[in-house]
């Protein structure tokens, strides 16, 4: 009872002192009396703190349950311990229905009794009060969840002579992960040309601007950063031509919202399915090409990670030209890096043998086969990594 605050609302003076006295050699540290509704009322009102309140339903001015009711209404978050002189087990058991944390006869009102019965009271609502803020809690991040989903891109484009698939796993409600697949006007000369709204495009002659990236840590507070590279990459994509140059901005715009120690590994290339080609840039995020004979290849980049240096300028790393056949592996390293249960670590080279084992099979289902693979080989199908996978595979036009 040490450190605790209470509100005994009694209008009887010796059950008052009584009950005073019990709780006071129990070590209630403050106990403040009142003898009606109306005066509880007003010194709650008056921004009082209390950690519960002991309330005799027999008042001047109320009467029965109506007295708990009224002052639980208007006090949801202060537990209630009823102190009655009433001994009447289905009174009892109604107020206890209606949100009282206790109801106490008067007559076996020993102090072991009510001391026990008040600390019950504070730490049910303590915890009634812990399971309200984390069900609010679980709501608000899968709303978070929801809206970080919606960002990513719902379906894939078409493309003549290009088999495409995706997914996105966050290892939390949120993650720091995210892929995208832009379609960029052909007609961008420089970076004064207005930006183009995406449904004005013509898509069947597009460039698509391809990009994944991830964020250090997972969770929510990398969802937030992923949330900004994704727009100003966005924006950059159809005012800009070059891909160094693009990183070059949003590194810049990165350096920005990033806590020291934080920063974003990621790809940006520009696909053109006309010649097969894809022109590129990375921020210290490799990709893979897996060829017809299942021999993989990481195209070479030398940028750092976005975020780690405000100034830094970045430049278009390479342009590759893309065979019927080869499949295009744009990941992150929550897929390779998973772990066994024996602290192995799957690693690329497993990736590319379900790639090629599962060459002749849409992408789609190749991303499948990958997420079955990875899952059974951590024994688990939770993962401690946020994952994501964009597959490209080039196919006969």
């Amino acid at each position: 009872m040490r450190d605790t605050s209470l509100l005994l609302v009694e209008d009887n003076s010796l059950d008052a002192r009584l009950i005073s006295s019990q709780l006071n050699k129990a070590g209630c540290s403050t106990l403040t009396h009142v003898s009606t509704l109306q005066e509880a009322v007003s010194w709650l009102e008056a921004s009082n703190h209390v950690d519960v309140i002991v309330l005799d339903l027999t008042l001047p001015d109320s009467m029965g349950l109506n007295t708990f009711q009224f002052l639980y209404k208007r006090f949801p978050h202060i537990p209630i311990v009823i102190l009655s002189g009433r001994t009447d087990q289905t009174l009892a058991i109604k107020a206890v229905s209606l949100g009282a944390q206790d109801y106490v006869f008067k007559t076996e009102a020993s102090s072991s009794v009510l001391v026990r019965s008040i600390r019950y009271a504070i730490e049910r609502m303590r915890r009634l009060q812990i399971e309200k803020d984390m069900i609010s809690m679980d709501r608000d991040l899968e709303y978070a969840r929801e809206i970080q989903q919606h960002l990513l891109p719902q379906t894939l484009p078409q493309i003549d002579g290009i088999d495409m698939a995706s997914v996105s796993i966050p290892a939390n409600w949120t993650g720091g992960d995210f892929f995208d697949v832009i379609p960029i006007s052909r007609h961008i000369k420089c970076n004064h040309d207005l930006w183009q709204p995406e449904k004005s495009l013509d898509r069947d002659n597009a460039i698509w601007g391809l990009t994944i990236a991830d964020v250090s840590s997972h969770g929510f507070a990398p969802s937030l950063i992923m949330v900004d590279t994704r727009r100003v990459l966005r924006t950059c994509s159809h005012i800009l031509q070059d891909p160094g140059e693009i990183l070059t901005f949003t590194n810049r715009a990165v350096s920005e919202v990033t806590l020291e120690g934080q920063f974003v590994t990621l790809f940006y290339g520009r696909l053109d399915p006309r010649d097969r080609t894809l022109e590129f840039s990375s921020a210290g995020h490799p990709i893979w090409i897996v060829d017809n004979q299942g021999k993989l290849n990481m195209p070479d980049y030398a940028g750092a990670p976005l975020g780690l240096i405000p100034n830094a300028q970045y430049k278009t790393d390479g342009k590759l030209n893309l065979k019927v056949g080869e499949v295009l592996l744009v990941i992150t390293d929550g897929l390779y890096e998973c772990r066994s249960t024996r602290g192995e670590i799957y690693g690329i080279e497993r990736v590319c043998e379900v790639i090629h084992q599962h060459r002749e099979q849409s992408t789609e289902q190749i991303v499948k086969e990958l997420l079955k693979s990875v899952h059974q080989f951590a024994g688990s199908l939770t993962i401690d990594d946020d994952i994501t996978i964009l597959l490209i595979k080039m196919t006969e036009p």
